[in-house]
């Protein structure tokens, strides 16, 4: 389980005791101390509060009570602290709500697994929130990878996220941000291929004032902006080969010097990069650095396109559906038609489209009332006659499936295509890929299988 910058609210009026207290939690993020009612009430009601650890007596008077109420009407768990064993006290405090309830003699040995299960509440709570309301999938691949990368302390690390166009890839970085820095660390999202290829070193470096045409005062660079957040550059495929350059220098070594300055700036950022194009395709062909996609490639996450994962088609649908003020029906027809479109532009695309249905519709939605360009797709979809179909697999293929399951058969007909395509590529791995349409991942994910 991974560290989380945590900010802790910890009531406690023994001093001494507090410092211990602290020995122990200072490693999960901001300690914020009260040693009294007052400050404890001002500091849930005026900061930023995950979690609160208070001592139930405060002076003589249990008042920690009063804080335990407080904070739970707030929402925040809670863990309350004890010096006397008293199954009155005990009882008050699980009724307000609290947590969990220690004994201070027994403090040392219980409190770190206490919050690390407090926290793996909140990463869930967060998970469980991202796959409901954002990034909305029922592919069990897609949610094990995400999950899987959001168990990791990405902090100083290097991350790397490969999909097409608009299938949420900027969603993930926001989410690993929220899990992995407290809410006013920063996150920033460049485009590189938004950005003209003369203004993107001002852009990321910054700039002196007159130090360009144009540059009427000095610019504050998004890796400065970055510093102790994320640093998210999405499409960085399109960067050129000198900005490349300057990157790689500045990752390596988190200082850079502004445009037209003479003074170092330093940044420690944590770095994403996201791209739709297959990087190792463009390091081949050498337009994409190699000793920048080695040092970029550190932590892979590939996300598949919609048409991958058409089951989520219909979910997202009815989901674009309900955001929109007008209560509107969509038929089982239309549905069927928007399965079977490819979705080139992915989730964005079909949201867009369900926004334009929403503005133009009736009420209805029916397969005639869908844009031109997806009707015609599902018009000329090829079928199969059924000597074709049943030409496809032969009798054992089909015995397999029938025993084993098509998702088995589909993962072991993948490891028969990469292993036949690199022994006829004479182990080539770019032009392996190339061939095999996948994505660079997809690739390794299946050599790794096959290791």
């Amino acid at each position: 389980m991974k560290d989380k910058s945590l900010h802790i609210l910890l009531v406690e009026d023994d001093k001494y005791f507090r410092l211990g207290i602290k020995d122990i939690l200072h490693k999960y993020g901001v300690i914020l101390e009260a040693d009294n009612l007052e400050t404890a009430k001002k500091l849930l009601y005026n900061q930023k509060i995950d979690l609160a650890l208070i001592d139930i007596h405060l002076g003589d008077e249990p008042l920690g009570l009063d804080v335990l109420g407080h904070a739970i009407k707030k929402g925040i768990p809670s863990i309350v602290l004890s010096s006397c064993d008293d199954d009155t006290i005990t009882e008050q405090a699980y009724d307000a709500g609290c947590e969990h309830f220690l004994i201070k003699r027994h403090f040392r040995e219980h409190l770190e697994g206490y919050i690390l299960n407090i926290i793996k509440n909140i990463q869930g709570n967060l998970l469980e929130d991202f796959f409901q309301n954002k990034f909305i999938t029922q592919d069990t691949d897609t949610i094990k990878n995400i999950q899987d990368l959001c168990e990791i302390n990405l902090k100083g690390k290097t991350i790397f996220i490969s999909g097409e166009t608009g299938v949420g890839k900027s969603l993930i970085g926001r989410l690993l941000h929220s899990l992995n820095f407290n809410e006013k660390a920063p996150f920033i999202h460049i485009n590189c291929s938004e950005i003209p290829e003369e203004l993107l070193e001002a852009e990321l470096f910054g700039a002196k004032k007159g130090s360009f045409t144009g540059c009427d005062k000095d610019r504050l660079g998004r890796l400065k902006q970055a510093d102790g957040g994320i640093l998210f550059l999405d499409e960085i495929a399109t960067m050129s080969q000198s900005m490349q350059q300057k990157l790689l220098k500045a990752i390596d070594e988190k200082t850079f010097y502004p445009i037209g300055s003479t003074t170092v700036e330093s940044s420690n950022f944590t770095l994403i990069s996201a791209t739709c194009e297959d990087l190792f395709e463009k390091v081949s062909n050498q337009s994409f650095r190699k000793d920048l996609f080695f040092r970029i490639n550190g932590i892979n996450l590939d996300i598949k396109p919609l048409r991958e994962r058409k089951d989520d088609i219909k979910i997202l649908a009815k989901h674009f559906l309900k955001e929109s003020p007008r209560k509107i029906v969509i038929k089982q027809d239309a549905l069927e038609v928007l399965e079977t479109y490819k979705w080139p532009g992915n989730i964005r695309e079909l949201q867009k489209a369900i926004e334009v249905l929403t503005s133009t519709s009736k009420g209805i939605i029916r397969k005639q009332d869908l844009p031109q360009r997806i009707q015609n797709v599902h018009h000329s979809e090829f079928k199969y006659s059924d000597s074709e179909e049943k030409s496809l697999l032969t009798k054992t293929q089909i015995e397999y499936i029938s025993k084993n399951g098509l998702k088995l058969y589909m993962k072991e007909l993948e490891k028969i295509a990469v292993s036949s395509t690199l022994k006829k590529n004479n182990g080539k791995i770019a032009k392996s890929i190339k061939d095999l349409k996948i994505s660079s991942s997809a690739f390794y994910r299946v050599m790794e299988s096959l290791s």
